[in-house]
């Protein structure tokens, strides 16, 4: 990236939607996930562009920060007490060597994020490798000592994930939404979900993704899925329409 240099990216107007995860015993919201949208200009629409074109000028970390910070910043906090905040943030972006100082400016500047806020680290082919470095599991411990929780996105997508939840023992693991789609016509998707059910008791919290049919949430509910998301349950919502 040449010094000086603006990313055009940068200068684009971001917001944040926020959907809703359930806890299945209670039936009662638990937390939200906060995505990223561009609600104007040639990346709206079109977040994975958005995200390609800054990989490949070298302005990544820039943009996830950017997002991670206003994604917080915007989250009613003091309206939805108790319930946990999303962020999603890129593997590379947790290791990059600035990250320390970020993570203390912004609990420095947000009051009242300590257990409130949970790093969901996305899972990406580009950034495989990332996962091999030592880095890794120190960034793992450093925003947990501030109050951060971890959770690894798209379990069940490949032998890497499985490795991961043992390697990195993730406060939260979501489960890809392939187990959702027909759960409830498919005793093979059953099993799994209940295998990796048995192994993440009393160590992690098991959240999976994609419920949108009735069906489905109730054989989700039956094998004893603690915690669900899915449009059946609640589309992605403004800052302002959470508490309506």
């Amino acid at each position: 990236m040449r010094v000086g240099y603006i990313s055009p990216i940068q200068m684009q107007k971001i917001e944040h939607v926020y959907q809703p995860m359930w806890n299945v015993t209670n039936v009662c919201k638990f937390g939200h996930e906060a995505l990223i949208r561009f609600p104007e200009g040639r990346f709206k629409g079109n977040i994975e562009a958005a995200f390609t074109i800054a990989r490949t000028e070298g302005t990544l970390y820039e943009l996830d920060t950017r997002s991670i910070a206003e994604a917080i910043i915007k989250f009613p906090f003091e309206k939805l007490v108790g319930q946990l905040l999303f962020v999603n943030v890129y593997p590379s972006t947790f290791i990059h060597p600035h990250f320390p100082l970020f993570l203390a400016r912004l609990v420095a500047s947000v009051p009242g994020l300590h257990g409130n806020v949970v790093f969901e680290v996305n899972e990406t082919k580009q950034e495989e490798a990332y996962w091999d470095l030592p880095e890794m599991k120190e960034r793992m411990k450093l925003v947990r000592e501030y109050g951060f929780a971890v959770a690894l996105d798209d379990i069940g997508k490949g032998a890497a994930g499985l490795q991961k939840i043992i390697e990195y023992t993730p406060d939260y693991i979501k489960l890809d939404r392939y187990f959702a789609d027909g759960l409830s016509s498919s005793t093979e998707k059953q099993e799994m979900v209940s295998l990796l059910l048995h192994y993440a008791k009393d160590k992690m919290g098991v959240i999976l993704e994609g419920i949108e049919k009735e069906e489905d949430f109730a054989a989700a509910r039956a094998i004893r899925v603690p915690f669900i998301q899915g449009y059946l349950l609640g589309f992605p919502e403004k800052p302002a329409a959470l508490f309506c």
